[in-house]
């Protein structure tokens, strides 16, 4: 009984080890910046998720034009803004093909795929009056962008190395907070991988 018991937690600790050498966990540098982590759960499919920030310049002349769709603000005029904090959320499901490249070390795969992006944003607004004659006032908005996004990219990974790079290049088109808008982001990478499927 004990030699059968052992069996089983040998071969349930030998599957979970081999699904568990099916992730990659790395840094993302682009519009967002951050951590991603991606389950290979083939050699075609994969789900990746990441969480991210971006730099307070960054979409600058967005976080302005925004100003125009308070309706709270329709009695001032727009003076100057500042971003006090940007988090990203993104979940993915990706399909994964073979780039065949003659006598090339490594393996290059291109990816597309579907996911949903959460982007919050604290702005605060520095804005008068237009009639000019009351002091400058100060208010913090939040600015929350959610919608479906469409992924296309290239990773490639190195033959001796449990290491990957990528590249890719994302649509998002806004359900929150200007349905129909379309926003275009990007991103590089490089991830540790614990293993991944031949």
């Amino acid at each position: 009984m004990v030699k059968k018991i052992c069996a089983v937690v040998i071969v349930m600790a030998w599957g979970f080890a081999a699904h568990a050498q099916r992730h990659g966990i790395g840094l993302r540098l682009g519009d967002p910046v951050g951590i991603t982590y991606k389950n290979y759960l083939s050699k075609t499919q994969s789900v990746e998720f990441g969480l991210g920030t971006v730099s307070p310049n960054w979409h600058w002349s967005y976080y302005q034009n925004s100003f125009e769709h308070y309706p709270q603000f329709n009695n001032d005029r727009y003076v100057s803004h500042e971003v006090l904090s940007t988090v990203y959320l993104q979940a993915r499901y990706l399909l994964n093909y073979d780039l065949r490249i003659d006598g090339m070390i490594g393996k290059l795969d291109w990816y597309w795929g579907l996911g949903a992006m959460l982007k919050s944003t604290q702005v605060r607004y520095a804005f008068q009056a237009i009639s000019g004659n009351e002091p400058v006032r100060r208010e913090v908005k939040s600015d929350i962008d959610l919608g479906p996004e469409g992924i296309i990219g290239l990773e490639y990974k190195f033959e001796d190395v449990p290491v990957s790079v990528f590249a890719e290049t994302s649509l998002l088109i806004e359900l929150l907070d200007r349905p129909g808008a379309v926003r275009v982001f990007g991103g590089a990478g490089v991830r540790y991988n614990f293993d991944w499927p031949r």
